[in-house]
């Protein structure tokens, strides 16, 4: 069996209201996590300002922060260990990357609310694609089950079907949806940018798990079909809306006769989760949104999609828009 990564939703901006990591925490473990301040642990304030070259007293403020949260200890000494409460080795990224995300919606919504194109000097560099993808994936990792389910229970079985559905993971980056639709004996294709699928390549577990890879851009290119299922994992999400229209117009194309197209995604009208995914699109693209509900059934039935359907899956919710090209007479 191959090993798919625990969920860090909870340590992310998408996590339920009542779960969500306080800020004041977030930003001094990324800090801390940045630095180099939890690699010298156990160790003062001091000796680990000497070590990495930072200030003392700043050192010591932001481990008392840890402190306050059990993250780390601080014994009679001075000196600081860790904690009962420290983030698991697969959660440290995804706390870390939370940090950073603050500070990016800290320096580009002010400016953004006035010039969608706006960069700042203060913002943070964005993470290299391969740890993106990993921390997308291990956020992600409680929806693809229900995902999966969804899509293959909602689906109509062709005519004189043979074996699996042939499915096509479009966007699917890390490849846990295809993957999954492979497991449960799905004929899988996953498209993505070049790349992401050279990173997939290498990654090895699409490859073991009988997936083909494209590499394409989803804009201008569709993998030949016909699919009897088409998923958008937060793909279009990424797009303004004439062009999630266009790619849907597109996608009628390569979709078998009896086909649905599946698009999973946070719609800022489903709740407070959706609606701070709006933000991150605000803040990760200069064209994306979180589309919501009327949007999507209206580009759906512009493109000439009909049966249109919203379910939510999981906590919070992630929403699967489902529909089916019209049929022609």
């Amino acid at each position: 069996m191959t090993h798919e990564p625990p969920s860090t939703q909870h340590l992310t901006a998408l996590a339920s209201p009542d779960e969500l990591i306080d800020w004041r925490l977030a930003l001094c473990y990324e800090t801390a996590h940045t630095t180099g301040i939890l690699d010298e642990l156990p160790a003062s304030a001091a000796d680990i300002a000497d070590a990495r070259d930072l200030d003392p007293d700043a050192v010591r403020a932001i481990l008392f922060v840890l402190a306050g949260w059990h993250y780390v200890t601080v014994d009679e000494r001075g000196v600081f260990s860790p904690g009962p409460r420290r983030p698991k080795p697969h959660e440290r990224a995804a706390l870390a990357q939370h940090g950073v995300w603050i500070r990016r919606w800290a320096a580009l919504v002010p400016r953004r609310v006035y010039d969608r194109q706006a960069t700042a000097p203060d913002t943070p560099p964005a993470t290299d694609p391969a740890t993106g993808l990993a921390l997308l994936e291990s956020a992600g990792h409680p929806f693809v089950n229900p995902v999966v389910d969804t899509c293959l229970n909602t689906r109509r079985p062709a005519t004189g079907d043979r074996g699996g559905p042939r499915v096509l993971d479009l966007g699917g980056g890390h490849g846990a949806y295809a993957r999954e639709f492979a497991r449960r004996g799905c004929t899988t294709t996953m498209q993505d940018l070049p790349g992401v699928i050279e990173l997939a390549r290498a990654d090895g577990r699409c490859t073991a798990a009988g997936v083909e890879l494209v590499a394409a851009d989803a804009r201008t290119d569709l993998a030949p079909g016909p699919f009897d299922l088409v998923l958008c994992g937060n793909l279009t999400n990424l797009l303004p809306l004439g062009q999630v229209r266009d790619l849907l117009s597109r996608l009628r194309d390569v979709l078998a006769p009896d086909g649905q197209v599946a698009i999973a995604s946070w719609l800022r009208d489903h709740g407070p989760v959706g609606a701070a995914f709006g933000v991150q699109m605000l803040v990760a693209t200069t064209a994306g949104d979180a589309h919501g509900e009327s949007d999507y059934r209206r580009v759906c039935g512009d493109a000439g999609y009909t049966d249109i359907r919203f379910v939510d899956v999981g906590q919070p919710p992630l929403t699967l828009v489902l529909a089916r090209p019209a049929r022609t007479t």
